[in-house]
């Protein structure tokens, strides 16, 4: 990490240990590892191969700013801003751009160190740790889980404790705001499918995506491939949720739905399209 950011650190992340100098985030670290634990470490261990292509596989793109043009009909300019899954900064950082106040959790090290490059300003706070069992004492205007980051928790016990933590860090008069796949599609998916991302000039990643429809899990296979490198393989687990679970999750953690879209510009959701995103906003209930 650079000298510029500040890192806060979780308990509850295997593996983890806070280095010398970095802020300890409240919580209690005599309790048990939450349930997001395993997961948690998967999705790191993961996340860890393929820091370092991150960006050329999902490059900034010009609709990103979407996402801030409606979180400002929601909140205020300044607002703050609490992104679960942060990565290398890809939404935290044109966020930040349009004057957001944004912390941003990641469990994978090699991401935090990516956002560390990209932010020499130290305009984001970045937070290592355990989505699920995270406590930072404190409360934001909004929390934010873009880009299937809810998914990413593989059981339904850690996305119910994904949403635990996502309405213990919400204001009173906060919202919610959970972007996830429509999958649809997916679910009736049959056989492997494999995508090839290429990097830059550099070579590709190959990724083979497996779906179990019973417990609505989804493996994915990496496989990266650049010059001069040996093969390095990534393997991880996502479990895909349908519109009406994410309403049951938030009313379990005491959030109700106040709006659903197909996009960042607030179109209109129908469902059955897997080339369609869901963005579901939750607010506190009274």
């Amino acid at each position: 990490m650079t000298d510029t950011a500040t890192t806060a650190e979780t308990p509850g992340l295997p593996g983890s240990t806070a280095p010398e100098g970095v802020e300890e985030a409240p919580g209690d670290g005599d309790a048990p590892a939450p349930a997001g634990g395993f997961g948690a470490a998967v999705a790191a261990a993961y996340s860890d191969v393929l820091a370092e292509v991150y960006d050329d596989v999902y490059p900034s793109t010009p609709d990103l700013d979407d996402i801030a043009t409606y979180l400002l009909t929601i909140a205020s300019p300044g607002a703050s801003v609490l992104e679960l899954g942060v990565g290398t900064g890809r939404v935290a950082l044109p966020l930040a751009e349009r004057g957001f106040q944004v912390h941003g959790v990641e469990s994978s090290r090699g991401m935090l160190d990516r956002l560390a490059a990209k932010d020499p300003e130290g305009r984001i706070t970045p937070v290592h740790g355990d989505f699920s069992g995270l406590d930072l004492g404190r409360s934001f205007d909004v929390v934010l889980a873009p880009f299937n980051v809810l998914c990413c928790a593989m059981a339904v016990d850690e996305q119910i404790a994904m949403a635990h933590a996502m309405a213990r860090h919400v204001a009173a008069d906060g919202h919610v705001v959970i972007e996830t796949f429509d999958p649809s599609d997916y679910h009736v998916q049959k056989r492997n499918e494999v995508t090839t991302h290429p990097v830059g000039a550099r070579g590709a990643l190959i990724e083979s995506a497996s779906v179990l429809p019973a417990s609505q899990n989804m493996m994915l296979q990496s496989t990266l491939l650049l010059d001069g490198d040996a093969p390095r393989t990534a393997t991880t687990v996502m479990r895909y949720v349908w519109p009406g679970e994410l309403d049951l999750l938030g009313a379990i953690a005491g959030l109700e739905l106040v709006a659903r879209y197909a996009g960042w510009r607030e179109q209109p959701f129908d469902g059955g399209d897997s080339r369609k995103m869901c963005v579901s906003v939750f607010r506190p209930l009274a």
